[in-house]
């Protein structure tokens, strides 16, 4: 039988007014929480699958129907409680979470009733947690607990309304280290031309602006769309700053679509300059995207995964889960980038003994980049 918490609290003086009455006394009954993975089924399957493209292919069916579905949202983390008060008195609840026990820097996800399912955490991370419960003139706090999420690879985010977000971070490098997850993230368009019916539909809710903005705290946007492509139209319909807000500094660096070349000749100086925007710590945390978040914005997330000493084997899954997203066009597989990308090609013909260095020699020569800014790189996003 699980144990149950019981819990009893002083009052916090707050000017809220959620309730007709005070309620007295408040109990919190908080319930272990049971499982801690983020991963559907069908996603855990794919991550553990040791030849995701046959993985892809054998469930493609009309259910789950690959790259013209969103299916790419992780699970919430349940946490289920019962709050009772000495006069029957009706309040709101939130849950908080913490990856340090003084709460110093938290975020408080919205419940519904006696649950709330939490969202975006990082992967095999402990968090602290509280149920809030606010009333008409006071707030009440349940002791604090704590879990630890599932050792897995792979963080995908629930933005509302936005395809193909995921954090780039958490893979285990060829040093021994990870790569800090919480900094840099990849996605699909943040707007999209509502008058254009065939344009892919990501675009964020006010839910999902507030996850952006708030739980994942970006402070910068990097669109690498184009502003004139090869029919003459404007991909990013003609913005000048962040749909996310004044909070977030806009960054135009226009590629142009190259299907399994991205960092074509055309590019390579915006490429550059998107590696040296990478070495300034002070644009974290940090969002990549270009129209769906697979081609364009894959090449970026693989350069940087490469220069970090991630796998290809975690590189390439991390590519083909785009097909998780509808990016309202074909399914991705292996052989779209492996052997016939240039990039991927590039980094395993150039000189060095591990990724790291052969991504490194890569980029230098591709770019012009200096060393000096991909060790800066390198210094941000391992540890």
């Amino acid at each position: 039988m699980k144990k149950r918490l019981f819990v009893f609290i002083s009052l916090v003086a707050v000017s809220l007014t959620s309730c007709q009455k005070d309620p007295g006394e408040v109990k919190f009954d908080i319930s272990d929480i049971s499982a801690t993975e983020i991963h559907t089924e069908l996603q855990k399957g794919f991550i553990d699958s040791e030849d995701p493209d046959l993985f892809i292919k054998q469930n493609d069916n009309y259910e789950n129907n690959f790259a013209r579905k969103s299916q790419s949202a992780p699970l919430g983390i349940k946490i289920s409680y019962k709050v009772t008060t000495d006069n029957g008195a009706n309040g709101s609840y939130k849950v908080v979470t913490s990856e340090t026990i003084d709460f110093a820097n938290s975020y408080e996800h919205p419940a519904s009733g006696d649950s709330a399912e939490l969202y975006n955490l990082k992967l095999n991370t402990k968090y602290f947690y509280k149920v809030k419960g606010y009333y008409k003139s006071t707030m009440f706090e349940s002791e604090v607990k704590e879990f630890t999420t599932s050792n897995s690879k792979l963080r995908n985010i629930f933005a509302e309304g936005v395809e193909n977000v995921r954090d780039i971070g958490g893979y285990l490098t060829e040093n021994g280290k990870y790569m800090k997850q919480g900094l840099i993230y990849r996605t699909a368009q943040f707007n999209y031309n509502h008058s254009n019916e065939n344009a892919l539909q990501s675009e964020p809710t006010s839910r999902g602006r507030e996850v952006l903005t708030n739980q994942l705290g970006l402070k910068t946007e990097v669109d690498i769309r184009e502003k004139v492509d090869k029919k003459g139209n404007d991909e990013t319909n003609g913005i000048t700053s962040s749909p996310l807000g004044s909070s977030v500094k806009y960054v135009s660096l226009p590629m142009r679509f190259g299907g399994s070349n991205p960092i074509r000749e055309e590019n390579k100086d915006n490429v550059k300059a998107f590696l040296e925007l990478c070495a300034n710590e002070e644009n974290y945390p940090l969002a990549f995207h270009c129209v769906r978040g697979t081609d364009r914005t894959g090449a970026l997330a693989y350069v940087l995964g490469a220069l970090c000493g991630v796998s290809k084997e975690d590189l390439i899954k991390d590519y083909l889960f785009s097909n998780f997203a509808n990016i309202n066009g074909g399914i991705l597989k292996t052989s779209n980038i492996d052997g016939s990308s240039y990039y991927v090609y590039g980094i395993e013909n150039s000189t060095g003994e591990t990724m790291s260095q052969k991504a490194k020699n890569y980029l230098i020569d591709r770019t012009g980049v200096s060393e000096a800014t991909l060790n800066s790189i390198i210094s941000i996003l391992v540890g």
